[in-house]
């Protein structure tokens, strides 16, 4: 008894199924080390405090000015740095899950 296939399964329809995941495969990591490569900056403070990170969460440089730093109130200074900190990585983060649902379709999978 011969096999007989169903409509639009197997042969030509497959591979072009293949390709196509191969190249989105492509794609998102390109974005991904395109996103890896961007550096997000963030001040706190009046811009007192600026940080950078890098969209692979790092961070990249610390900038304090001169005049915030004040050894009687060394905690505001640090919170002020975590404040820089934190939203540059948060930028980062933001733009990685916006780029990435292009090609996951939102389905959180970034």
């Amino acid at each position: 008894m011969a096999k007989r296939q169903m409509p639009g399964m197997g042969g030509m329809g497959n591979m072009n199924m293949i390709k196509q995941a191969q190249k989105l495969q492509q794609d998102m990591m390109k974005a991904q080390e395109d996103l890896n490569a961007r550096e997000y900056a963030s001040s706190s403070g009046g811009g007192v405090v600026t940080a950078v990170a890098s969209g692979s969460r790092n961070l990249v440089s610390l900038t304090i000015k001169p005049e915030v730093v004040d050894p009687e109130d060394v905690e505001m200074l640090q919170d002020l740095v975590l404040a820089a900190v934190n939203e540059a990585l948060r930028l980062a983060e933001d733009e990685m899950q916006k780029e990435m649902s292009r090609f996951t379709g939102g389905l959180g999978l970034f």
